[in-house]
């Protein structure tokens, strides 16, 4: 290369630097939420407080969903009281991250809130409520069951029940605090991103597993991104619309099994 070529080279690589620079630059920064308000503050520590199940079988292993067993009003209230606390909970997001981090050890009962498992004291509620919002799986992923079956046609531990995206950090407060200059919606895509890579190595046995394990948390990942600002309306319509008309041609072909094993 002679000097003349090797500096309009360079020339070439520093704008293109810059260009790349001003471009990252001009993507808009996400605001990380404002701390509880006082006010919101003391409403999220009563929510806290109303996890727990104060009933004289709350050591009991499982609790049932009122109605199963027997007819106690009383059991019922307050199993009502404590579903009622989460889902308020829930609504404050992120701003109740740190209260229900310090919760993480109280070792009062609560409730069962996720199936399978057998834990169900105030802070399983409180790992659980974070969990849940983290991972934001949309309504239309995944069927129950423990296990699906993948491209290879072999039975496999569906992501979520063989780990979770806190588990590299060394758990989900080590977690928060890595990810703690991440905005709320940035964080969920960061969990559905871990999920969605574990999903597409497992791959689909069809087209319709497809639609049921990888293709809506895509979409998810998308409308997450689409509230940071990023410009993915082309995509996301694109998605959407296979998933709508099932189309099956549109399926990545690197998911399923080779031609020969279908």
């Amino acid at each position: 290369m002679t000097n003349r070529l090797r500096q309009r080279f360079i020339r070439l690589a520093a704008v293109a630097l810059a260009v790349h620079c001003t471009a990252f630059n001009a993507q808009p920064t996400q605001p990380k939420a404002p701390p509880a308000t006082g006010k919101q503050e003391a409403e999220i520590r009563k929510l806290i407080e109303q996890l727990v199940f104060e009933h004289e079988k709350a050591s009991e292993t499982p609790l049932l969903s009122p109605g199963i067993d027997g007819n106690d009003k009383e059991y019922k209230k307050q199993f009502e009281k404590c579903q009622q606390a989460f889902r308020k909970l829930t609504e404050f997001k992120e701003a109740a991250f740190p209260f229900l981090i310090e919760h993480l050890d109280d070792k009062r009962p609560s409730i069962h809130f996720r199936n399978h498992y057998l834990g169900h004291s105030v802070g399983d509620a409180c790992y659980w409520n974070i969990y849940f919002q983290l991972e934001d799986q949309p309504k239309d992923y995944s069927s129950y069951g423990h296990s699906r079956k993948g491209r290879d046609g072999k039975a496999h531990t569906k992501p979520y029940w063989e780990g979770t995206p806190f588990d590299e950090a060394g758990g989900l407060k080590a977690w928060l605090e890595q990810n703690k200059d991440l905005s709320y919606p940035e964080k969920q895509i960061k969990c559905l991103n871990w999920l969605l890579a574990r999903e597409k190595a497992i791959g689909a046995p069809d087209a319709e597993s497809y639609f049921e394990n990888i293709l809506p948390l895509e979409i998810r990942i998308l409308e997450r991104k689409q509230e940071t600002g990023a410009d993915v309306n082309r995509e996301l319509n694109r998605l959407r619309k296979i998933m709508k008309g099932k189309l099956i041609n549109e399926v990545p072909a690197e998911l399923l099994p080779e031609r020969s094993q279908r």
